[in-house]
């Protein structure tokens, strides 16, 4: 477990359960630990850690497709919270936004790094909005009314389409990384980008979103 008395280390333990209901922080209980946590306090840390690792595990573990790879992304998340906490503001971002972020940005790098090894990227799970890790279509990313407009847009879209979007928007892939990675051509890439964005656009104009 983490020290209470030291900052954490390049190992952090991973909880297969008991994360506890979070939501949006409505009792400021997140927010309390991470300015404990910008005082280096270290229980404040293991407190959070028991909080969110298990959700965070399982939404790294969609996005990258390997548990072992999951389990060092979230491990690096929570270091990376525990430097930044001094900077957090919670006008800026809801506290598991903010580790949500935080630990996309690890997953993306271990995806682009995999890209440019060109390794197998049948390891890569695609991401579909239909069907979220880890209930994650709750207010902890975005209001449930709004997750279900977005997936209801994702809906109308061709298998093709969807796949391509999810790769720009997800995994920020450049129109020629798209290309490259599904084997496409960067005009058909280009169209299909093109063709959902106008769908999802349209679909979405029907609500006040």
């Amino acid at each position: 477990m983490i020290s209470s008395s030291t900052t954490p280390q390049s190992k952090l333990p991973i909880l297969p359960n008991g994360s506890v209901g979070f939501s949006e922080d409505r009792t400021g209980e997140a927010i309390e630990l991470i300015a404990r946590m910008a005082k280096e306090d270290g229980t404040a840390l293991s407190e959070l850690y028991g909080i969110w690792s298990a959700s965070l595990l399982g939404i790294a573990c969609r996005m990258l497709g390997d548990r072992r790879e999951a389990e060092e992304a979230v491990q690096d998340t929570f270091i990376r919270l525990w430097h930044r906490a001094v900077d957090y503001d919670a006008k800026q971002s809801p506290p598991f936004v903010w580790a949500f972020g935080v630990m996309r940005g690890y997953c993306i790098d271990r995806l682009r790094y995999r890209h440019r090894g060109k390794r197998d990227s049948s390891r890569v799970v695609p991401i579909h909005l239909h069907a979220p890790p880890e209930e994650i279509e709750d207010s902890r990313v975005m209001a449930l009314d709004d997750w279900r407009r977005v997936r209801a847009a994702l809906g109308v879209l061709k298998q093709d389409e969807r796949r391509c979007l999810e790769l720009a928007v997800f995994l920020e892939y450049s129109h020629s990384e798209i290309s490259e990675h599904l084997g496409t051509p960067l005009g058909t890439v280009k169209n299909r980008l093109r063709r959902a964005l106008e769908k999802v656009r349209n679909h979405l104009s029907r609500h006040e979103f």
